[in-house]
């Protein structure tokens, strides 16, 4: 299934690539639209992939069975690099929009992250009383 961290940072690259197409939709010429949105697709389909094989890397080994599944990140990789090639030498886009946009999931791990260390669970003690409780 993946943790709840995986699937907020793959949400969260969603809405910014989402929030960052219509801001530039409103604001920039074409090709920085457009490569600014292929970007974050590509990223997006990168992080899905991603968080699938990992899935299931690990769910395969907290059975005990071995996988092959890492074999196809090789693949993966090859695709994704002939993609970003591609849309960047037959779209008319911009290159740094293109990166800008493949960029957002750094942007989305580093808010998952600060989110993750600022939040405070109670979590319920095991020995009877709170670890805060010193008095």
């Amino acid at each position: 299934m993946g943790s709840p961290s995986i699937h907020r940072i793959e949400r969260l690259n969603y809405v910014l690539g989402g929030v960052g197409t219509l801001i530039a939709a409103f604001t920039q010429p074409g090709p920085v639209v457009l490569g600014l949105a292929v970007g974050a697709a590509l990223t997006c389909a990168n992080f899905f992939v991603l968080r699938k094989l990992v899935t299931r890397w690990t769910n395969d080994a907290q059975r005990g069975r071995t996988s092959n599944t890492q074999i196809l990140m090789l693949p993966k990789m090859i695709g994704l690099l002939l993609a970003a090639g591609l849309s960047i030498v037959l779209l008319p886009i911009d290159p740094i929009a293109f990166t800008v946009g493949y960029s957002i999931f750094i942007l989305s791990i580093i808010i998952d992250t600060t989110y993750a260390a600022m939040r405070t669970e109670d979590e319920p003690a095991t020995n009877g009383s709170k670890e805060n409780d010193h008095g």
